[in-house]
């Protein structure tokens, strides 16, 4: 039975950014992964920021299981570093199932250097982050895989405000859906940008949802 989540998360590159990173300073993001409505993992982002320096750190870590029975886990650990609006550092460690995977991005001059594909290439600048907890992702058409590097082409449609439940508060929020090489539903705080919930069917067909709870 498959369900592949790798890609689940995208990173970004220097590109102007449509959310300052200093909307998230000092504060964590924490959602609840379901699977057709059953909880099977967690998804957290800590923001930490010096100066015009932030730092981002993203976790997640998922464990499906059927009757007991372990049918696919996945973790992933990844670390940004942003000076302003620009990436200029991205390390990550994914452990999909048992396959270990390591990514590295650099900025070098006016581009990103990725390392943890077959070889060390430089990205086009235009490329976005897809963190997702950045609503940049849907003002780009090129995303960066942060599992391994790859780089998406998508394209955003605006579905128009809509309303999320968070922590039992209701919040006025902006839905978008990517489509392309990478499809994801997402909303975002219409006062603060935040990334509220995210919705995609797995490989498996099966409805996948990062519930927000803080």
């Amino acid at each position: 039975m498959a369900f592949a989540v790798t890609g689940l998360l995208l990173v970004a590159t220097h590109a102007a950014l449509a959310v300052s990173t200093g909307a998230f300073s000092d504060r964590k993001l924490a959602f609840t992964v379901t699977r057709n409505g059953t909880p099977i993992g967690s998804h957290v982002y800590t923001f930490d920021r010096h100066g015009a320096r932030t730092d981002v750190e993203i976790k997640t870590n998922i464990d499906f299981r059927l009757l007991s029975l372990p049918i696919y886990r996945f973790k992933h650990e990844s670390h940004e570093v942003w000076d302003g609006d620009r990436l200029i550092r991205l390390v990550s460690n994914t452990d999909d199932n048992g396959e270990p995977v390591t990514l590295d991005v650099r900025a070098e001059g006016t581009s990103l250097k990725v390392g943890g594909l077959d070889q060390a290439v430089e990205v086009d600048a235009k490329a976005v982050p897809a963190s997702l907890w950045n609503r940049a992702v849907v003002d780009r058409q090129r995303l960066l895989d942060t599992v391994n590097g790859a780089l998406l082409k998508t394209s955003a449609t605006d579905l128009g405000d809509d309303t999320v439940t968070v922590a039992g508060k209701k919040i006025p929020a902006r839905h978008f859906r990517l489509s392309g090489e990478y499809n994801r539903e997402l909303w975002y705080d219409k006062h603060d940008g935040a990334l509220l919930r995210v919705r995609f069917e797995a490989t498996d067909g099966s409805d996948v949802e990062y519930v927000r709870h803080n």
